[in-house]
């Protein structure tokens, strides 16, 4: 059952054009596989996948995703018919939880979006059980030179960066009030309840102007002009999305573990003691 199972996620994955969201979800679902958590949250589920992928696991009791944006969790709801899944309308700021409720927490690619951190992770641990995980996800500031040129070129010269709310030029700082170091991550984590497991850097090649091409246009295409066989949301992943996948994550075959700090995103699994 549980090869079953890890072999639909890896599946999913094949499938997955962007490699940096599916190195961090395969890592996410590492995690779960290991520790086999009943109660499940995941803050900012956006459209479901995390969900969809928590679905084939068959020891959660629960499993919550919650989202400011509506329109989102309108896919969300769409994804599984499984019971178990709770989908609504939620802040990080004010979860609509009891205290120490969660065996794991998913907060993937959310900080960097938030105005509040301290009031977030006070929230956060205020929901996750004693021994309970948190996993956060968060793009790096010292992101390689290829994956965006053009915000690593104004930012290390000339200490600026293209305006977040140009989402379509904005690559690394699309909608983001800002990117993390490990100090910086580590930083909001200071507590004594909390402990930070691992954190590390994730994807160190790509190819050049990699993030304008999957989200500037690659993303424009599939949910404007509804390039449906590409999405990764609610439907069987198809063979042109597994060749197109293959050839993104093909420079990460040369990654090297701990070998430099440019890396597209930042992972950390903590632990509430």
């Amino acid at each position: 059952m549980k090869r079953k199972i890890l072999q639909e996620l890896e599946h999913l994955l094949l499938a997955e054009i962007d490699p940096a969201f599916a190195r961090r979800a395969r890592f996410i679902f590492e995690i779960v596989q290991r520790e086999k958590p009943n109660y499940i949250l995941d803050i900012g589920c956006g459209r479901g996948f995390y969900i969809k992928g928590l679905s084939l696991f068959d020891f959660p009791k629960e499993i919550y995703g919650i989202d400011t944006n509506e329109s989102y969790l309108s896919i969300a709801k769409r994804q599984t018919k499984d019971k178990r899944i709770h989908v609504q309308t939620g802040s990080i700021y004010q979860l609509p939880f009891p205290k120490n409720y969660f065996d794991l927490i998913i907060c993937s690619e959310v900080f960097e979006h938030l105005t509040d951190e301290k009031r977030a992770v006070a929230e956060i641990k205020r929901v996750l059980k004693k021994q309970g995980s948190l996993v956060v996800t968060v793009p790096h500031e010292q992101f390689p030179f290829l994956w965006d040129p053009l915000n690593w070129i104004l930012m290390r010269f000339f200490h600026t960066h293209i305006n977040k709310d140009i989402w379509w030029l904005a690559g690394i700082w699309a909608g983001h009030e800002r990117l993390y170091t490990k100090k910086k991550l580590q930083r909001i984590f200071t507590d004594k309840q909390l402990h930070i497991i691992t954190l590390h850097g994730y994807l160190q090649y790509c190819w050049p102007f990699s993030h304008f091409l999957l989200y500037g246009i690659g993303k424009n295409l599939v949910e404007r002009i509804k390039i449906t066989s590409f999405s990764r949301f609610g439907q069987k992943p198809s063979r042109q999305a597994q060749l197109i996948a293959a050839i993104f994550r093909f420079p990460a075959k040369f990654d090297k573990d701990g070998q430099t700090e440019a890396t597209v995103g930042l992972i950390g699994h903590i632990k509430k003691v």
